[in-house]
């Protein structure tokens, strides 16, 4: 069977529906090899998981713009399944499926279509956009086969970085391309549904995955489409076609940052961010408390980043609490003095400065392995045994996520017990202190959950859509006792890494993990291309951005992750280790003798920082990115561990912005030590801007050249149309 028109053609088998091949518009083959149509995953009653994927069909029929393929019995089991295609003379596939299933095993989940791409990566050639932590461009398997494992279709007990959505994974959209052309493939669904939005090396291929989850019951019936289809371009282009699509669909139904009047006004006001721990130095340390305590300590250096950048501080503590380091839930009160931390509120707010407190997300600790802290007879007690995800067996495992410093378990956001446990912490901290910001879901990546089957919480036993609804309504409960205690304030709860989409809304800022991505290839702004315009993020603390990186060789990477992250839109983060200084990251002990240049860092931050609060004041907090124009640059590469595993990077970070009005900025950052240039293909007509300071010069004519001096920034302002 071939559906085809002048975008792309696409061949099934006739006898079992799997799809042979799919060619774009220059008659490439994007299919390594052929796989099953479907398949699902099954729970029977004592939750062992049995998977059966689709053989031979009962029937298939073309008829007008619809493709349908039965399968009577998957498996051998009573389960009957219909399989859709939809086309129309559009690039776009649509595929949608519904299955009865009288078996005595309950449906877990649904993949559908199976499609196993050519692995042609390369950072030269071909190239696989994956949504996970704000966006990532994977030209080399071997990355994630090194640094991080692959996902298995399991989603318990949590493991690490996995690309669960909504979670980890912010966006439901995939791409795979040269520049030239791609392929499409994502899912269009404003429900939310829960989802691993996945890749796997298999064979010569890759397995594509978009694996949905079934939480209404044995019967399952997709209520959206699962898209395939091809485009021209990279994945500016693939996330264009999502960014239309969500655009449209009640997932952003809420005001845009510029007409939002429930947000406090700090979040588009010029601002930095500090962060620094009260106890110990980097994430694994000790918990002394010697340079950031007592807490009046750290003010001579919020007055010192205050008055260099001339604007707002966001003093973000870590390992401030009195369980520290990371021991959810409980956090009140603060280590030490109370009364050294009210002395900081004050202090902090007396200047019109800002005061945030990292917390550690939705996890119950038993014991701690780096200090004397230990719940476990307050589990008993209480009952919270009852509380924790419990996986498909109902096994209750300990938690993967920061289990180097704890033991202990997940919590289920659909357990009232686990609501009221939330809100009494935040009523805690709301009575206790003043604060203007919490990143309260550190480690609930996106903001979601994790996986949780129980049968006795009151949800469904798979998860599902109610994981993201059970979440907001923690974090809403939680603004609540903070409204109830200062009214007049506009409070803000945020999470670790970028909103996902079913809590944009909720979550406005956060923490973003984009530097993450250094495990799996080279990142890319796709979060803030499609959600650019509903949310202001901060540039976070990076762990793990130097992790396999030798700071002595690349010492630029650091002045690479903050060109990006300005480039990108947002509020820039410092990272301080002892006096006030900055360091690599937040999971890199303190070293004098190798530290990141800090009068040149500071300076190129600073002339970034006043180009965000000068001509790019409107753009990089309420204007829509949009694809730069084509350049030609060299390019900056590191070695990662082996020698054949290399990033490979632009050297200069660009980006491009439209106002409301309809100006347009190309951004051009040069995060090297020495100067790079930069070849503007075809016409350029308007005014270049080389310092924050600087008027504009006229910059117009053919193939015109940037030269761009160490360490800084040029913006290219031009007249395009209106947002």
């Amino acid at each position: 069977m071939k559906i085809a028109n002048k975008y792309y053609a696409l061949e099934i088998n006739d006898a079992t529906g799997e799809i042979l091949s799919f060619r774009g518009i220059t008659g490439y083959d994007y299919i390594e090899k052929p796989s099953p149509l479907v398949r699902l995953q099954l729970l029977n009653s004592a939750g062992k998981r049995t998977e059966v994927q689709s053989g031979n069909c009962a029937a298939m029929q073309k008829k007008g713009n619809l493709l349908t393929i039965r399968y009577a019995q998957m498996g051998g089991l009573p389960i009957a399944v219909t399989a859709t295609v939809a086309f129309d003379s559009s690039p776009f596939l649509r595929f949608r499926l519904s299955l009865e299933n009288k078996s005595d095993l309950r449906t877990e989940s649904v993949c559908y279509p199976m499609v196993v791409i050519k692995n042609r990566l390369s950072p030269d050639g071909f190239k696989l956009f994956w949504p996970a932590m704000e966006g990532a461009e994977i030209t080399d398997v071997n990355f994630r086969t090194e640094l991080m494992s692959h996902a298995d279709g399991t989603v318990y007990p949590v493991k690490g970085w996995q690309g669960v959505y909504p979670g980890a994974c912010s966006m439901q959209f995939m791409a795979y391309y040269n520049g030239e052309h791609g392929m499409y493939f994502a899912s269009h669904d404003a429900s939310g549904n829960y989802k691993l939005i996945e890749w796997q090396p298999e064979e010569r291929g890759i397995r594509l995955l978009q694996q949905v989850y079934a939480d209404s019951g044995n019967d399952f019936v997709y209520t959206y489409d699962v898209v395939l289809g091809t485009f021209a371009g990279d994945w500016y282009n693939a996330a264009e076609i999502y960014r239309e699509w969500i655009t449209s669909s009640p997932l952003l139904d809420f005001p845009k940052l510029r007409e939002n009047p429930d947000l406090p006004d700090w979040l588009t006001e010029p601002l930095t961010v500090i962060t620094f721990p009260v106890r110990g130095t980097h994430d694994t340390d000790n918990m002394k408390s010697e340079h950031y305590y007592p807490y009046e300590k750290c003010l001579p250096f919020v007055e010192k980043y205050e008055k260099y950048f001339g604007n707002r501080q966001m003093v973000l503590l870590m390992h401030w609490e009195g369980t520290a380091p990371w021991m959810p839930p409980y956090v009140w009160a603060p280590y030490g003095d109370k009364a050294s931390f009210d002395a900081l509120e004050r202090a902090i707010h007396e200047r019109g400065n800002l005061l945030g407190l990292y917390c550690s997300g939705l996890g119950w600790t038993q014991k701690g392995l780096y200090v004397d802290y230990n719940r476990e007879e307050d589990f008993a007690r209480q009952g919270f045994a009852d509380c924790v995800q419990v996986g498909p067996t109902q096994e209750v495992l300990h938690t993967t996520t920061c289990n180097h410093i704890r033991v202990g378990y997940e919590l289920c956001p659909a357990c009232q017990k686990v609501k009221q446990l939330a809100a009494e912490e935040a009523a805690k901290i709301a009575e206790g202190t003043d604060i203007d910001y919490l990143q309260f879901f550190d480690q609930n990546l996106g903001g979601n959950t994790y996986a949780c089957y129980s049968h006795n919480h009151g949800h469904p036993p798979v998860p599902g859509a109610w994981t993201a609804t059970e979440s907001a309504d923690i974090a809403e409960k939680m603004r609540a006792e903070f409204y109830k205690r200062h009214p007049d304030k506009k409070m803000l709860i945020g999470c670790e890494a970028a909103a996902c989409e079913p809590l944009l809304n909720n979550m406005r800022f956060n923490d973003i993990r984009y530097n993450l991505n250094f495990m799996y290839g080279v990142p890319v702004p796709a979060y803030n291309y499609v959600f650019g315009e509903y949310v202001c993020n901060y540039m976070g603390n990076h762990t793990a951005a130097t992790r396999l990186l030798d700071t002595k060789l690349y010492p630029d990477n650091i002045f690479y992750r903050t060109a990006y992250s300005f480039a990108q839109g947002d509020v820039l983060t410092f990272m301080l280790k002892n006096d006030g200084k900055v360091n690599w990251e937040w999971n890199v002990p303190w070293d004098d003798d190798n530290e990141p240049d800090q009068e040149e860092y500071l300076r190129f931050c600073k002339e970034l920082n006043d180009f965000r609060n000068g001509i790019l004041f409107d753009a990089l907090r309420f204007g829509r990115m949009e694809k730069p124009a084509p350049v030609s640059c060299g390019k900056y590469i590191e070695k990662v561990g082996r020698k054949d595993l290399v990033r490979v990077y632009d050297e200069v970070v660009r980006t491009r912005f439209v106002t409301e009005n309809g100006d347009d900025f190309s951004l051009f950052v040069n995060f090297n030590r020495r100067p790079v240039s930069v070849a503007l293909r075809g016409k350029t007509d308007g005014m270049l801007f080389c310092s924050p300071s600087d008027t504009g010069n006229v910059l117009s004519g053919n193939e015109c050249v940037l030269e761009l001096p160490p360490h800084s920034a040029f913006v290219l302002k031009s007249k395009g149309k209106k947002i």
